[in-house]
């Protein structure tokens, strides 16, 4: 009786523990889960963009099936982004470029408008989204190089005049290749070899100019990787959901599963992928 009396208890006893030791491990693991869901969605007051029509919501209309990146990422914050022409924080426009001598609507000229604003209050996520236009307009021409290395330039002033007054949490992606694009490759093999040269030389000095200011303190600055995320795309549409990555959708008016939606502009599926990659890319720089 002896024996099996101290058995039994044995046998409570590593009961007891593993109970205990699952209990724990569960616990642990809703921490775990706590900690990620609160760092997938940093507290921002406000989101600012400055852009082209890949962040346009708008200004000059909404180039897409539905919407754009930069507003499902806003979502994801629990806030609104709308139009600067009606008030609001998204001053991207269609067709900007970043060369600040290409009209009123560069993205050099809706930062300088920002500026004159009053700086709202409370924290607020800059994002800087530019560069593509630039790249399309000088394919072909003799000076592309140097004139995509003035883009950067302009950049680099831009991220440089947001942070001397007052911008610590900055977002800037770079380009995919942007060769891609039905409108690139209806131009020809050698158009996209070349457009592909020039996002990657754009997307290089782009690193250079944002380490610059990455040593800041108290300057965040967040990149998200759009060259990875087309090349994967390219590789395995499937894995992305996407079936057609070559051809346009909108003139078909089915766009589930297709990456373009025009010659140029992405699908609002494709943009949802965008903003969750710019979340993770804020949440863990």
């Amino acid at each position: 009786m002896g024996r099996t009396s101290s058995s039994q208890s044995s046998v409570h006893v590593a009961l007891c523990c593993a109970r205990l030791v699952t209990t724990v491990l569960v616990l642990l693991g809703l921490v775990a889960i706590m900690s990620i869901q609160a760092w997938s969605a940093p507290a921002f007051e406000h989101v600012v963009v400055f852009g082209d029509s890949l962040s346009d919501t708008g200004n000059a209309g909404r180039a897409s099936n539905g919407p754009v990146w930069v507003e499902y990422l806003a979502d994801r914050f629990g806030l609104q982004l709308s139009p600067s022409q009606r008030g609001g924080t998204n001053f991207a426009v269609g067709g900007a470029r970043l060369d600040p001598r290409s009209g009123p609507h560069s993205l050099r000229a809706q930062v300088d408008a920002f500026l004159r604003r009053p700086k709202p209050n409370g924290r607020m996520l800059v994002i800087v989204y530019g560069g593509g236009n630039d790249l399309l307009a000088v394919v072909g021409h003799p000076h592309a190089p140097l004139m995509m290395d003035a883009a950067v330039s302009a950049l680099r002033s831009i991220v440089a005049d947001l942070i001397a007054h007052g911008a610590s949490d900055i977002l800037v992606p770079n380009l995919p290749d942007v060769g891609i694009t039905p409108e690139v490759r209806a131009r020809g093999s050698q158009a996209v070899a070349e457009a592909r040269t020039l996002a990657s030389r754009f997307n290089a000095a782009l690193e250079g100019a944002l380490a610059e200011a990455t040593g800041k303190s108290g300057v965040r600055l967040y990149r998200l990787d759009v060259w990875s995320m087309a090349e994967r795309a390219r590789a395995d549409p499937a894995a992305f959901g996407f079936v057609e990555i070559a051809k346009p959708c909108n003139t078909s008016g089915r766009c589930e599963g297709y990456l373009f939606w025009d010659q140029v502009h992405p699908t609002t599926q494709a943009h949802q992928r965008l903003a969750e990659a710019a979340l993770q890319a804020v949440a863990w720089p």
